[in-house]
């Protein structure tokens, strides 16, 4: 009976030590995965600037599940060093919307076509005790980590529409502030 007892109680440690190390990891684990693959998709595998994934088909995993209703675009952001200037033209009769992911997965900003402050919208992102100079042009929004996802979407509700909204997406852009 005692060994049963012993069995028992291994194996509920060991569910709890590897429930907790996969809670634990696993997030940090998924962006790290995605970063690699993103960096690779950007010019010279730079962070800090916006990968226009092309519109969706059903071989497309770029972003987990995707919709065929919606462009997406990626930035990786890294800022430990510099702030990160992020400017995005929201389109004319559509969802539109701009989401911050941390390196553990947590969404800690979204902005859409019906919240923003300025068309088009304009977020300084800063690392956190990071100084900066405040603009009064800029929404200045704290990364709660110093690399992470930005992830851009726009509705496609009319497929005659799919080419502008594509130069919409285009103009959007990461940059660095020196």
């Amino acid at each position: 009976m005692k060994n049963w007892i012993k069995l028992v109680v291994i194996t509920l440690l060991l569910a709890a030590v590897i429930h907790v190390a996969t809670v634990a990891v696993l997030p940090y684990g998924i962006t790290l995965h995605t970063l690699v693959g993103m960096k690779q998709k950007t010019t010279d595998g730079q962070m800090n600037m916006i990968y226009q994934a092309p519109p969706i088909t059903a071989d497309s995993r770029d972003v987990v599940r995707p919709s065929p209703d919606l462009l997406y675009s990626i930035c990786v952001y890294e800022v430990s060093d510099k702030p990160l200037h992020v400017v995005a033209p929201i389109p004319d009769d559509t969802y539109w919307s701009m989401s911050f992911y941390a390196i553990n997965t947590d969404n800690f900003f979204v902005v859409n076509d019906r919240t923003a402050k300025s068309n088009p919208a304009d977020i300084l992102l800063v690392g956190e005790d990071m100084p900066y100079h405040d603009t009064a042009d800029s929404e200045v929004v704290i990364a709660p980590s110093n690399r992470g996802i930005i992830l851009f979407r726009i509705l496609v509700t009319d497929k005659n529409e799919l080419n502008d909204l594509m130069q919409v997406q285009e103009q959007a852009y990461c940059s660095p502030v020196d």
